[in-house]
């Protein structure tokens, strides 16, 4: 079982989340800690990232092996999760 961790930035993402969204979310990073690998792998300059959609909005994160842990690097709306990422 894998523990998630969270960026600070991530906290400030949550708050421009409608709120019922923000749950759903939210419950979804959580769930990745049971299969970190049932997000999409992402290509070209992201590559070693993964993303999961929940709706209009998107998790960006990563798997560190060696600790067990999944890295939640954003939660943003689609048009701006990629903007400045790496």
């Amino acid at each position: 079982m894998f523990r998630v961790e969270y960026a600070k930035s991530v906290a400030k993402d949550l708050k421009s989340i409608p709120k019922p969204l923000r749950a759903r979310a939210l419950n979804v990073v959580e769930d990745l800690a049971r299969d970190p690998y049932q997000g999409k792998p992402l290509a070209g300059p992201y590559q070693g990232l993964y993303r999961f959609r929940v709706g209009e909005y998107r998790s960006v994160y990563s798997i560190e092996k060696k600790r067990l842990v999944v890295f939640v690097l954003r939660i943003r709306h689609r048009k701006d999760v990629y903007r400045g990422l790496v």
